[in-house]
């Protein structure tokens, strides 16, 4: 019990935060009193020293204006009323008066140092017998008795301190008694917070363990009304969240990855075990392997697309930075692409403004349109067209390419760039199986270009690709407004 208790206490957070409250609150109890002790006995001293010295210039005056043989008189009345001890001494040291007791063999070196100090100076001086808080303890004044301006004895008189002390005994009581309910009680009320407080790391411990066992689903739903935890919670469910979307992803890329690659591996092992089964002739075998080439080429640009995707997201994706003529790069695909179009009898329709450049890579920015070209010929029906556009706008360039195809349903859209997703269902495809990739590919390289890409389309209205460039040189509008200012001022009739 007593293992398990210390445990609780010094090796959990909570424990620990609970013993620092209860040492903290015990030391500013402890300083409390302390300077409660200190102005209480000063207050006292000062209130006992003033009673003191009243009473002793009362006597004192009586004796300096009696005669010698009239202050065992004064004396005596003087010690009826009194409570305490009264001595006088004569400055020879002989003993002229004591009531009960002697002072000075009471009180020891404090007392006969003010005793000393009263004779030498000719002034009041105070002392206690012992602590002011002891049962015996007496507070002590020496007071200078003069005649014909010299000092002939010295008044010491002592007043008791007991009562005091029974006092104060009782309020140290009252005081330690309450000191400990409250160090009790806040202690409780300490590890209590502590562990309220904590209850939300308790819930995250959980979470955390429930999704480290594969529960990618897990949220954490704490109601804290604390911002600091709040803000906690929601990077942690943000967290688990990116988490399980790219453990997803992972898992749908394996199994599209090795559902693409195992149809064309399939083929191409039972194409080698068919021409394996019996003896062929030199020109047999060369055929089968030209029809090797074929899907062994499918494989490689498969292959080749992955690569290229896992260096997109590992930033490795190589970009040569270079002023390109975007202008003339598009026109030189589209007219790469003519002779293909031509043999489906689709037309492309091209409308690009001349002198736009913009840095980046060259030879990605034309696997790009290549890309988004292929594609939409892929989805174009005969004796229709396809349109290729760039605009220069403000400081960007926005690149079309819209077919006319059967379109692209809505709830298709967001997944259109994801890998290996084909939106078979809606667009049917001319001719061979792609791998779902090279949408995904482009979004990755205009992206590292610092563009956007997206797509507008509505079922049987076809689809538009739309990618957005920063151009870079001068300013374009500012171009336009000078060269409309210039052909003003060269249209405008000489004066």
């Amino acid at each position: 019990m007593l293992g398990r208790l210390r445990s609780n206490l010094f090796r959990t957070f909570r424990g620990r935060l609970a013993l620092l409250y209860i040492f903290l609150e015990l030391g500013i109890l402890l300083f409390a009193g302390v300077i409660l002790y200190t102005a209480l006995s000063n207050r006292i001293y000062a209130e006992v020293d003033e009673e003191l010295s009243a009473q002793a210039t009362s006597l004192a005056n009586k004796l300096e204006s009696s005669p010698f043989y009239f202050w065992s008189r004064h004396l005596s009345d003087f010690a009826d009323h009194y409570g305490g001890a009264i001595q006088i001494i004569a400055i020879d040291g002989r003993v002229l008066f004591r009531s009960d007791r002697s002072l000075i063999d009471k009180g020891g070196n404090d007392v006969s140092r003010a005793l000393g100090h009263a004779f030498r100076t000719g002034s009041v001086a105070f002392a206690s017998t012992e602590s002011l808080l002891n049962k015996a303890n007496i507070r002590v004044i020496a007071y200078p008795i003069y005649h014909d301006n010299q000092i002939i004895a010295t008044l010491m008189l002592g007043h008791s301190t007991a009562d005091i002390r029974a006092v104060l005994n009782l309020l140290y009581m009252i005081g330690g008694f309450l000191g400990l309910i409250s160090i009790i009680i806040s202690s409780a009320a300490g590890y209590f917070m502590a562990k309220q407080a904590l209850e939300p790391i308790n819930e995250i411990t959980k979470t955390a363990r429930a999704v480290a066992a594969g529960d990618l689903t897990r949220r954490l739903k704490s109601r804290s009304q604390d911002k600091e935890l709040q803000i906690l919670v929601r990077v942690l469910n943000k967290m688990f969240a990116d988490l399980e979307t790219s453990f997803q992803a992972q898992k749908r890329f394996t199994a599209d990855a090795s559902h693409e690659l195992r149809l064309p591996l399939t083929i191409l092992k039972g194409e080698i075990e068919v021409a394996l089964r019996h003896p062929r002739s030199a020109e047999e075998y060369q055929q089968i392997l030209r029809q090797q080439i074929g899907t062994i080429d499918r494989i490689q640009r498969i292959v080749n697309d992955l690569l290229t995707l896992a260096r997109a997201d590992a930033g490795q994706l190589e970009m040569v930075q270079t002023r390109v003529d975007l202008s003339l790069l598009l026109q030189e695909v589209g007219q790469q692409h003519l002779i293909l179009f031509d043999s489906q009898h689709v037309r492309l329709a091209m409308e690009i403004e001349d002198g736009l450049e913009v840095m980046g890579d060259a030879s990605q920015l034309e696997r790009t349109m290549m890309n988004l070209l292929s594609n939409a010929f892929k989805h174009a029906p005969e004796h229709s067209t396809i349109h290729l556009s760039a605009q220069a706008k403000d400081d960007s360039v926005i690149i079309c390419v819209q077919d006319e195809g059967p379109g692209i349903a809505e709830s298709q859209q967001q997944h259109l760039f994801d890998r290996f997703y084909r939106a078979d269902d809606a667009r049917c495809r001319k001719e061979g199986e792609g791998a779902g990739l090279g949408l995904a590919i482009c979004k990755r390289i205009v992206e590292a270009h610092d563009g956007i890409i997206w797509v507008e389309s509505q079922l049987g209205e076809g689809a538009a690709f739309f990618i957005c460039l920063p151009l870079s040189g001068l300013n374009r509008p500012h171009l336009k407004r000078l060269d409309r200012v210039l052909s003003q001022a060269t249209d405008a009739p000489a004066a």
